[in-house]
């Protein structure tokens, strides 16, 4: 997904004043796959630095803001810039316009270059002028504890959405001879629509202590796997799935349309969860102290079907605990689904069904999953200098994903560090890497079909940028990205390792209003 820009006061983005990251470390920096948008800086009259550093990271006050339901910081209510109008008793509408727009024109180029399994060789080469993003947003409290959050993307480039992946990436467009990249881009018409209501057990628990949360949005984590993460690319670990890593096949022309249904960690989920935060004894506004140690939790259950009706009878569920003091954060995620696939995906997915296709044996067994994440922000910004290191580490699993009876394993995360050197400016690096079990179904016969799937996967990813405020609803992004996939499983089908590497650089202005 795309990064969204900062707008402050006239509109809302994520500020890089220096003393932002500052404020941001005291409070407990890090990010959350929370929205953010122009509409509450115009309500409130509030810099964007109050919520936000330069570019889709929540400071300790965005959490607090998102957690109040868009009402109040360090558990004091904002007050807007003109009065609300009570159309009854606890119900009301702003009287600001609670619509916003983000978007943004760039230029992307990649370079991909493949050896197949087979020995041969290919380069392919792409680049496009691109409307990166266009997106509307409604964005509002409605009451005393009722509030709405919804996005409807009018159009997406996707350059560096779910690039080349897997031994089927590896294997295309051979033999040997220039391809070109075509980068994919989409026109859809509705994301994320989620509704608070804050302090469910009202006077009797402290404030924004107990919240429910139901909807379409991103699942709690460590860091925002959404459009408002600060790098343009996406986190490996929250992106990938078992079939991505090891498939033979192209997953999209194996599975069809279950496809959009087949669980994606940092894809939005309908969902409904319990949430809050601690702050064990204290009075809530004394966590916009830095001595105050201080704890937001999450707990959910979901369809797992990427924002898409249940495709099966199992629901999944998921929780968060993160932990901030002194400027530095620790957390703890965990998600767990006792089947991720349907009936029909398994057929359809078939060898039987899908001649040349399919890897799948047919039989309805499960496919449970589980994950399990730790994540943390080391901040040096309390001694006052602005860089901050987010961390991230995920273990997965996926009981059956080829319905051989094989179990898959991958693990791997990310280390970013940011350095904001001034009010305009920031410089940021990230490495992520996962490494993926040995997988081999080959010897294994399930309803008259042997396994076809050998695998023993690796991604890297190295990612550098610089983002620059030209006006404070105008933003400059230079990013460029090495990737590696490999594949290390050979057999006598498939004598050499498969390895794809891609570089590939963007620059985009974006524009909030």
């Amino acid at each position: 997904m795309k990064s969204k820009p900062q707008v402050p006061k006239s509109s809302d983005g994520r500020s890089a004043l220096a003393i932002a990251a500052l404020v941001a470390a005291s409070l407990g920096l890090y990010t959350e796959s929370a929205l953010a948008v122009p509409s509450y800086a115009r309500q409130f009259n509030e810099a964007c630095s109050t919520c936000h550093t330069m570019w889709g990271a929540l400071t300790g006050s965005g959490v607090q803001f998102r957690l109040s339901g868009y009402r109040a910081i360090s558990g004091k209510n904002l007050t807007p810039v003109s009065s609300d109008i009570e159309i009854s008793k606890g119900v009301f509408l702003p009287t600001s316009l609670p619509l916003s727009i983000i978007t943004g024109v760039g230029f992307d180029s990649r370079t991909e270059k493949r050896q197949a399994d087979n020995g041969t060789n290919n380069t392919s080469k792409g680049s496009s002028i691109s409307l990166e993003d266009a997106s509307i947003f409604l964005s509002s409290a409605l009451g005393s504890h009722l509030s709405v959050f919804a996005e409807f993307p009018m159009y997406e480039t996707k350059a560096w959405e779910f690039t080349p992946l897997g031994r089927a990436d590896v294997n295309s467009n051979l033999p040997p001879g220039s391809r070109h990249v075509k980068f994919v881009a989409e026109s859809p018409g509705f994301e994320v629509a989620k509704f608070w209501w804050n302090n469910l057990l009202g006077d009797s628990a402290p404030r924004d202590s107990v919240n429910l949360l139901a909807g379409i949005t991103h699942l709690p984590l460590g860091y925002a796997s959404g459009k408002v993460r600060l790098s343009v690319n996406q986190y490996l670990i929250y992106e990938r799935r078992a079939l991505d890593l090891i498939s033979p096949k192209h997953v999209g022309d194996m599975l069809g349309t279950s496809d959009e249904s087949l669980f994606r960690i940092g894809e939005p989920q309908a969902m409904a969860e319990v949430n809050g935060m601690l702050t064990f004894g204290k009075p809530v506004t004394d966590v916009g102290k830095r001595d105050t140690f201080w704890a937001e939790y999450h707990l959910g259950i979901t369809n797992g079907s990427n924002g898409h009706a249940d495709n099966n009878t199992e629901k999944d569920i998921y929780g968060r605990w993160v932990m901030r003091y002194m400027g530095q954060s620790l957390g703890f995620t965990g998600f767990h689904s006792s089947d991720q696939y349907d009936d029909n995906l398994r057929t359809f997915a078939s060898q039987a069904n899908a001649a040349g296709t399919g890897i799948m044996s047919g039989k309805q067994d499960a496919n449970s999953s589980s994950r399990v994440g730790v994540d943390f922000t080391l901040s040096l910004a309390p001694t006052g200098f602005p860089v901050w290191l987010e961390n991230q580490y995920m273990s997965n699993k996926e009981s059956n994903p080829t319905g051989f009876g094989k179990e898959f394993k991958w693990k791997g995360g990310f280390s970013q560090l940011n350095w904001q050197p001034n009010r305009n400016n920031i410089a940021y690096a990230r490495y992520d890497t996962i490494k993926g079990d040995s997988f081999n179904d080959t010897s294994t016969r399930v309803n008259g079909f042997l396994g076809l799937t050998n695998s023993s996967p690796s991604e890297k990813d190295y990612v550098v940028g610089w983002q620059r405020l030209v006006e404070q609803n105008v933003k400059f992004i230079a990013e460029y990205r090495h990737h590696i996939f490999e594949d290390k499983a050979t057999s006598v089908a498939q004598p050499v390792p498969a390895k794809l590497t891609d570089d590939g650089f963007t620059l985009r202005m974006m524009f909030g209003f």
